[in-house]
């Protein structure tokens, strides 16, 4: 188990009842999964890439909610996704 460390000065204040952590010890990080635009159906389902949906799918590969990040491309970008959808390869 690993000790959380002290927020460094000079950031945002947070609440002295929150607890610090790492990101990984809170959420399980996946890659997306390899979908090349040939083989996306233009279903219902948005496909996501790094900067947003590139795409539609027939199925899903995640059910919803959740939280796509970019990892190639535009990388860190947060983007929250309310339903079931494609999150591809350039992102976690």
């Amino acid at each position: 188990m690993r000790v959380s460390k002290p927020v460094p000065e000079g950031w945002r204040k947070i609440p002295n009842d929150w607890e610090v952590k790492r990101l990984g010890d809170i959420a399980l990080l996946e890659y997306g999964i390899s979908l090349k635009n040939s083989d996306r159906s233009g279903g219902v389902y948005p496909v996501y890439g790094s900067n947003g949906i590139v795409g539609f799918h027939n199925e899903p590969f995640v059910a919803g909610p959740g939280i796509v990040i970019g990892r190639k491309g535009s990388v860190g970008k947060v983007q929250f996704v309310k339903d079931s959808s494609c999150p591809i390869d350039t992102t976690y």
